[in-house]
């Protein structure tokens, strides 16, 4: 399993994701299976089984260890043999399923001028969004989610940033990677409600470094299925890009494929500039929910 695949592992044990353990396929027919699909169309059947909660990995193609389990889990869940091979009813099963999981969600690609970023949002259970000086803001107090984009400069640096977050709020850190000046992830817990944070250092062309990501909250009464909110954003985050024409973007589960399936990346235009988060570490202001010092009423 790649470096990205243990990472998505761990953040979903963090949500209370139930992990899918990696096993060694021993199909003497998988290999020849994987190279007569396509890498639109494992693409489709990653994204399909991140909706049903059977894949916790990278939606990028490739038919590796962990996309063999999350099929075979599937495979099983439908009362089905575990072959790690989908048989096209099955497959249109899993395409159907996730979706409308995906639908039902509302989840959807959205480029946000304000953060620089590109990322998909579940719009069918949250409201908005609201500017704020950081970037956008989507919440929904009756579905206990909270999702936010965050754009900042420099003024702090991504490892300070990233110290600060893991101490905000007594919070059980499940999981934690940084990679040097270069991007962060956490997943943590306040009580029952779990946090989610990515972070990128992004340097525009001709302009200072800035900090660019998403958060997430759920409350301790989630449903199982937002387990699938965390991962889907994820494939889909570009911290200063974005393409539209990729199974985490806005083609839809189980669509035929798209005219060009991996366009150029276009450089998403900022309207305004970055904002500093010092006043955060001060205590003055409003601030982004992940770094708030007391627990968002909502998530209690």
């Amino acid at each position: 399993m790649s470096t990205c695949g243990r990472t998505i592992s761990s953040i979903q044990n963090a949500t209370h994701i139930i992990l899918i353990v990696a096993t060694v396929a021993s199909l003497c027919t998988g290999p020849a299976f994987a190279q007569s699909q396509t890498a639109s169309q494992i693409r489709k059947q990653q994204e399909a089984l991140i909706w049903t909660t059977d894949y916790e990995g990278l939606v990028d193609g490739k038919i590796g260890e962990g996309t063999l389990a999350a099929i075979k889990k599937f495979q099983a869940r439908i009362g089905h043999p575990a072959t790690g091979q989908l048989t096209s009813l099955e497959e249109g099963q899993l395409l159907q399923e996730g979706r409308a999981r995906r639908t039902q969600a509302g989840f959807r690609q959205l480029t946000d001028n304000e953060a620089g970023v590109s990322v998909g949002i579940p719009l069918g259970l949250v409201q908005g969004p609201t500017e704020t000086k950081w970037g956008n803001h989507w919440y929904s107090k009756k579905n206990g989610l909270l999702v936010e984009t965050l754009r900042f400069g420099t003024e702090v640096s991504l490892k300070d940033l990233f110290d600060r977050l893991l101490k905000i709020n007594d919070r059980k850190v499940a999981y934690q990677r940084f990679v040097e000046n270069t991007w962060f992830v956490i997943a943590a817990f306040e009580g029952k409600a779990a946090v989610y944070v990515r972070a990128d250092v992004v340097t525009p062309p001709n302009q200072p470094s800035e900090i660019r990501g998403f958060s997430v909250w759920m409350s301790k009464d989630r449903p199982a299925e937002y387990q699938a909110i965390p991962p889907a954003m994820l494939s889909s985050f570009r911290s200063n890009t974005d393409r539209k024409n990729d199974a985490s973007s806005n083609e839809t589960v189980g669509s035929a494929p798209p005219t060009v399936v991996n366009p150029p990346p276009v450089v998403i235009q900022t309207s305004k500039s970055a904002v500093s988060v010092l006043d955060c570490y001060k205590g003055l202001g409003d601030c982004p929910a992940a770094m708030t010092p007391a627990p968002v009423a909502a998530f209690k």
